[in-house]
């Protein structure tokens, strides 16, 4: 009986080749990176996420009054009264957004000029004119529920997209 190594060689196999040995597999590759220039390539993404994170932390501690002023806007309008403190909601919002000296003595068209041009597409000074006035200092404002929905929704538009610089 042959030995396992003889039943294994072809019969063609030329004697120079058998006393070859199977070269052995390399070992795995290092994914730690060799040349010191990585290291500052790696630490300059790091700062640049830490950075970028940053900066949405800013971005989202700084709207944290828009937030508020939303959630109270859908308390508002599920009230009775509510659309008589529409105007006080956005009075506070732009205090907080804006200087008080910039949005404290505006009253009026004045103040609802001020809030058109404060975000794109408000419409406070033409669809609305006069309607927060009257809200405020009246105690029974003529408002139907049409302009009563337009005016929750054009609040609620200037609430989210007013320009404001958070510096």
């Amino acid at each position: 009986m042959s030995t396992t190594a003889e039943t294994l060689k072809p019969m063609s196999m030329n004697s120079m080749m058998s006393g070859l040995a199977e070269p052995s597999l390399p070992g795995p590759i290092s994914w730690i990176p060799n040349a010191p220039g990585w290291y500052v390539v790696i630490g300059i993404f790091a700062c640049f996420a830490f950075y970028r994170v940053y900066l949405a932390y800013r971005k989202y501690q700084a709207n944290v009054y828009r937030r508020m002023a939303l959630e109270e806007l859908n308390k508002l309008q599920k009230c009775t009264d509510g659309i008589m403190r529409l105007p006080q909601l956005l009075r506070k919002t732009a205090l907080d957004a804006y200087p008080r000296h910039q949005v404290s003595p505006l009253l009026g068209a004045q103040w609802e000029s001020w809030l058109d041009r404060q975000c794109k597409g408000s419409q406070f000074s033409t669809q609305f004119n006069g309607l927060l006035a009257s809200l405020s200092y009246s105690s029974n404002p003529a408002i139907d529920q049409q302009q009563c929905q337009g005016l929750y929704t054009q609040a609620a538009h200037w609430i989210k997209h007013h320009e404001v610089d958070h510096g």
